[in-house]
């Protein structure tokens, strides 16, 4: 194998380009998962006014009066939307990068009729009436001829795997959850379906 040739084919190769194209790729790609689930919070979890999007959920609850009559009174409570949905967090967590080249060399020798070379002669008896002629033809040429013959196999991949609600988020939820899921004769209001606003796409 001729390994200037090797040489030269792997010596042209942008491999830090190749290697840092698909990892600043991965990195946009994270950003842009990041703004998505913000985008996710403010259009679905919050509402024009910035107030936590509240399901309000309504049920009868057995009572039993001071006379001792049972009775059903009406109870609501309310939850946030954030904690009764996915939250979409996906993080990129392994980013594989393959790179194989293989080049094979061979030289072989080609045999080809170019060159023509003619000799002839003649000859003739003083003695008898005998003649005799005689040619030939010679011919020889040889070409050497170099094959290479390259292959390359460029691929990454990406994993990307979703991941539990981020530990703030989940506080914040579990505070305003904490503080609105306590039952109340009070009526409440649920702000999840009139103000709520379509996902950016």
């Amino acid at each position: 194998m001729n390994h200037e040739i090797v040489g030269g084919i792997i010596n042209s190769l942008p491999i830090e380009k190749m290697v840092a194209a698909p990892l600043i790729a991965t990195i946009k790609a994270q950003s842009q998962m990041s703004h998505m689930l913000a985008q996710f919070v403010q259009d679905v979890g919050l509402d024009q006014n910035g107030n936590v999007r509240m399901v309000t959920m309504k049920y009868n609850e057995n009572t039993v009066d001071a006379s001792g009559k049972a009775a059903f009174e009406e109870r609501y409570i309310q939850a946030p939307f954030l904690a009764l949905t996915g939250i979409p967090n996906l993080a990129i967590e392994d980013v594989n990068i393959a790179f194989d080249l293989e080049v094979t060399t061979a030289e072989e020798d080609v045999a080809k009729n170019n060159v023509d070379s003619t000799v002839s002669t003649e000859y003739k008896s003083i003695w008898s009436p005998v003649t005799a002629k005689f040619s030939g033809n010679v011919s020889h040429s040889s070409q050497q001829t170099r094959k290479t013959d390259t292959r390359a196999k460029y691929s990454f991949n990406v994993n990307a795997r979703k991941q539990g609600t981020p530990e703030g988020l989940m506080r914040i939820i579990d505070a305003v959850t904490n503080a609105a899921a306590t039952p109340t004769k009070e009526k409440k209001k649920s702000n999840l379906i009139e103000e709520a606003k379509t996902p950016a796409k």
